[in-house]
């Protein structure tokens, strides 16, 4: 009797073991099909994404005052600088391509189709700064607009790295006023009144005069110094003027300090 049972148990036992097996062949046969055909469509979407033509052309600039003709200091070329829009001409396509112009006025984007474009800066200009280019290949394209305000300025450092930046804020405009002048420093060459990209700031209903930074006794320097030193002793300075919360800047001035 225990001989029988014994031999029952073994016949269900190899059963259940063959089972197991034909089991994990199934899994392991629906893996490996599941793995070529994920292979498969990777494989199929690379080569249709090889098959589209990388960007031909580019497009660079610089935006000038329609008066003096000098180009227009703009915010960092950052999130909060000056937005540039490209939109395409006589295509299909529904979104512009979009890129931020720099601090200094210029801009650039190596990397666009080449066709005819609507070129729109949404910047602190009077009138709309936009124009018609067509893009062959890396293609110069200069516009001009007038800002709300024009800024001059001068700065020294002596040697005891006192900065004086003397400033002259002109409206472009008699129907526009000059509520607030902003004066500025940083150790970084990114400089404007968004986003802290300043060490120091002083701010004054002024639209002329002078305004002086003792870097000496001033904390931000101090404990920033290591990063000017690194920078050749570098430090900047501009003014931006304010009208109706539309931000027009002076251009950017370098100084050496010790």
């Amino acid at each position: 009797m225990t001989e029988v049972l014994t031999r029952y148990w073994n016949r269900i036992l190899n059963m259940r073991i063959k089972n197991i097996k034909k089991e994990m062949d199934m899994k392991r046969s629906i893996y490996i099909a599941f793995t070529l055909a994920t292979a498969f469509l990777i494989t199929s979407c690379e080569n249709d994404m090889d098959n589209y033509d990388a960007p031909n052309g580019g497009i660079s600039g610089t935006i000038y005052d329609s008066l003096t003709k000098e180009p227009i200091p703009l915010p960092v070329q950052g999130s909060s600088g000056v937005m540039i829009n490209l939109y395409e001409q006589d295509t299909n396509a529904t979104k512009s391509v979009d890129f931020r112009a720099k601090q200094d006025g210029a801009f650039e984007n190596s990397q666009v189709f080449n066709c005819k474009y609507r070129i729109v800066v949404n910047g602190p200009f009077v009138d709309d700064c936009e124009g018609y280019v067509t893009v062959n290949g890396q293609t110069q394209f200069d516009l001009e607009a007038t800002p709300y305000s024009r800024i001059d300025i001068q700065a020294t450092v002596d040697a005891d790295n006192k900065v004086n930046i003397t400033y002259t804020a002109t409206p472009s405009s008699t129907a526009y006023t000059i509520g607030e002048v902003s004066v500025l420093w940083n150790f970084a060459p990114g400089i404007d009144v968004n986003n802290n990209n300043y060490a120091g700031i002083a701010s004054t209903q002024q639209t002329s005069g002078s305004y002086t930074f003792d870097l000496k006794n001033d904390d931000v320097f101090n404990t920033n110094h290591y990063k000017i030193v690194g920078n050749e002793n570098k430090i900047y300075v501009r003014v931006a003027a304010n009208v109706n919360g539309i931000i027009n800047y002076s251009k950017v001035v370098t100084l050496q300090v010790k």
